[in-house]
């Protein structure tokens, strides 16, 4: 319970990200997300991940990190930051995320975790 009150208060946060920056895992996220005021928490329930400057989640996991994050597209940059994932239960893992931005792929942010495959989120544009 304590879990999911996070996750809803982290959710909170990312509507006032609407007007400025809001980033999904996928390009068809962005369709749901920006369709109505609660189409975060939609997106977010049927397992999409938003992401914020200082995590990602959805409704049943969430990962932080630290120092928070900036997305922006004019340099390539490459950023690592330190944090945990948080599973219900509740279960935590210790993560390195290492952040990459390109300018030659404007609006997509690259999460490196230690999979074969990174983390990708799209801008969406409001």
């Amino acid at each position: 319970m304590k879990f999911l009150l996070s996750s809803l208060a982290l959710l909170s946060f990312s509507l006032p990200l609407q007007a400025q920056q809001l980033l999904v895992d996928s390009p068809e996220g962005c369709d749901i997300v920006m369709s109505s005021p609660d189409g975060d928490l939609e997106y977010a329930g049927n397992g999409g991940l938003l992401l914020t400057e200082s995590g990602y989640s959805s409704l049943e996991y969430f990962c932080s990190f630290t120092p928070k994050a900036q997305y922006q597209w004019r340099t390539y940059e490459v950023t690592t930051h330190i944090g945990q994932c948080e599973m219900p239960g509740p279960e935590f893992m210790p993560q390195l995320f290492t952040i990459v931005s390109d300018p030659e792929l404007p609006g997509v942010v690259s999460i490196f975790t230690g999979d074969p495959e990174p983390l990708r989120f799209y801008n969406c544009q409001s």
